[in-house]
């Protein structure tokens, strides 16, 4: 019995990683949909206006992304889990 939970439970976090990268590739590159003026204006809040450099810039991109592909997976994998408690209790 406590193996089932355990895979289970590994399955969850492979859906949810594999759903994390294919949400990520379906958005496509912060540079593209991401205004570089308001990019420029939020390094320059975190890392000041003389620290600003190009690595700055590649991390704080990577953070944009990030932060914008969490809620989309949390939510569809959310709502995927619920159908599938929905679907099991028939």
């Amino acid at each position: 019995m406590a193996i089932t939970t355990f895979v289970r439970k590994i399955s969850k976090v492979i859906y949810f990683i594999t759903l994390f990268i294919v949400v990520g590739r379906l958005i496509g590159d912060p540079e593209l949909w991401f205004n570089d003026g308001l990019a420029t204006r939020i390094g320059h809040f975190i890392y000041g206006p003389d620290e600003i450099g190009a690595d700055n810039f590649y991390d704080l991109y990577l953070y944009i992304h990030i932060i914008t592909i969490l809620p989309g997976a949390i939510f569809i994998y959310a709502m995927t889990m619920k159908l599938i408690k929905k679907l099991r209790s028939k």
